[in-house]
């Protein structure tokens, strides 16, 4: 969250005009669209997840790294107002983001979480010269908390989607 407003500062700056004069849009809903956002919603949450099941590097993983590259696209995004519908101001921007986007980001966060640790090939360096541990998916378990956390996330995720679509 801290990376996502620092680049929305940094983008409110740097575009100070971005929410002036920003064209008035009929947003777009219904069941077309709910299946648009949770389609490309899904599809990042799995290049988290599966970021994050692949490998890991010390603390760091690919999954980690799309996530702070997302929150400096949405920061940027906000930052700019270069949505695909503009905001007519931050404050509509912004009861927007905690409509919708803070639930996005909390999917994004929690899936993250609980996939983290559940690496299957883990070294302590990159690149790595050799595996401390190595493992399959069928050894990968989650303990009944774990579960829920994740299954809180993809309810976030889906709220988010039916919130934005109607």
């Amino acid at each position: 969250m801290a990376v996502m407003w620092i680049v929305f500062g940094v983008g409110l700056a740097t575009h100070p005009g971005a929410y002036s004069n920003s064209p008035v849009l009929d947003r777009q809903t219904g069941w077309r669209e709910l299946a648009y956002i949770l389609g490309n919603n899904a599809m990042l949450l799995l290049l988290i997840v599966f970021g994050n099941l692949f490998v890991r590097f010390g603390n760091i993983t690919p999954g980690l790294l799309i996530l702070v590259y997302e929150a400096i696209v949405i920061g940027w995004t906000a930052g700019t107002n270069s949505f695909l519908e503009p905001f007519s101001s931050v404050m509509a921007a912004n009861s927007t983001f905690l409509r919708i986007g803070l639930w996005e980001t909390t999917a994004y966060v929690l899936l993250c979480a609980v996939t983290l640790p559940k690496s299957l090939n883990i070294a302590a360096t990159f690149p790595a010269r050799q595996w401390s541990r190595t493992c399959t998916l069928m050894e990968i378990r989650y303990s009944r908390p774990e579960f829920s956390i994740a299954a809180l996330g993809v309810f976030s995720l889906v709220g988010a989607a039916l919130i934005e679509a109607f």
